[in-house]
């Protein structure tokens, strides 16, 4: 059980949206024995609509509920300021919540979450420009706002980290549109949009779109609701 950290309901308990249910059911509610169904998630909504924290309880809830012994946990980011959200907002769920708070040790300086409760497992928040980040072996990750990295270079790192024998590797992707360019996430919407059409048959991946089309009246009260799932919660109207 978590909180949300700020705005109107800081403080309150963190209840999913119908849209967050249904990417948290599609994760989790998939599995094969102890294999997962989806090794990787596409998550592309605009700005302001929860994607920050929807991300940071995911984090909490798979080094809580899946803890992987000595797993490593990461959210990768383009920049310092930006790998900080994703970690204050677990910080500050974990400390809203007196349960969470006795089992993790948090270090901000080095902006890392520990399980100290005999379940060892670390979380860090990784920027592009950190240095080198090859030798990790992740778990799970998150990549915070794709369309902000310079280049694919940290997505790569951290994907092909995941190729460990006996993991059960997650990698989410979150992120608002970027414009027209080549770019790793233009690469990797383009990619999703051809699995959520069914030109690419790939059932470990996981995409998940909101958005406007081009043929769309972007005046429309109806097209705001459909390109913005938190509309009316997160999102002012």
């Amino acid at each position: 059980i978590v909180t949300f950290t700020d705005g109107a309901k800081a403080g309150e308990r963190f209840r999913l949206e119908d849209w967050q249910k249904a990417v948290v059911a599609n994760l989790y509610g998939w599995w094969c024995g102890k294999e997962r169904r989806y090794k990787e998630a596409f998550v592309f909504v605009p700005r302001k609509n929860g994607k920050t924290p929807l991300a940071a309880g995911l984090l909490l809830l798979e080094m809580c509920r899946f803890p992987t012994p000595g797993g490593q946990y990461f959210s990768a980011a383009a920049d310092r300021e930006q790998a900080a959200l994703i970690f204050r907002d677990a910080v500050q769920m974990i400390r809203n919540e007196p349960e969470l708070s006795v089992r993790f040790k948090i270090t901000p300086s080095l902006k890392t979450i520990e399980r100290n409760d005999g379940e060892w497992a670390m979380y860090k928040a990784l920027s592009s420009d950190a240095g080198t980040k090859h030798g990790l072996r992740p778990c799970f990750v998150v990549v915070d706002e794709l369309h902000a990295h310079p280049n694919s270079e940290l997505v790569d790192t951290m994907t092909t980290g995941t190729a460990v024998k006996g993991l059960q590797p997650l990698v989410i992707y979150i992120t608002t549109a970027d414009y027209q360019r080549e770019s790793v996430c233009n690469t990797k919407y383009a990619y999703a949009c051809r699995v959520r059409d069914g030109e690419i048959d790939d059932a470990r991946y996981l995409p998940v779109i909101y958005e406007a089309s081009r043929e769309d009246d972007w005046t429309s009260e109806d097209v705001w609701r459909k390109a913005n799932p938190n509309y009316g919660v997160s999102v002012n109207e």
